[in-house]
């Protein structure tokens, strides 16, 4: 799995495949020192490269704060 290191946070992408619905859900970590915060979205996309893709965009948001309702301002 492809690690992203983005201003002294590491983002790890976790997509996870949904055999009922045959997508990839985005499922993604970010991670401080030992502190770990996971975060989940309704986003869903046909392979696992575009949803890899997706959760380090998303990961660099967060960390920027770009995104209501995801912080990471708990694990500073």
């Amino acid at each position: 799995m492809h690690f992203y290191e983005y201003r002294g946070f590491t983002i790890c992408p976790a997509p996870a495949l949904s055999l009922a619905d045959n997508v990839w859900t985005v499922k993604l970590s970010i991670r401080r020192g030992a502190q770990v915060k996971s975060f989940e979205t309704a986003y869903f996309f046909s392979t696992k490269g575009e949803a890899v893709f997706f959760c380090l965009s998303l990961g660099k948001k967060i960390i920027d704060g770009d995104v209501d309702g995801f912080t990471v301002d708990d694990i500073l």
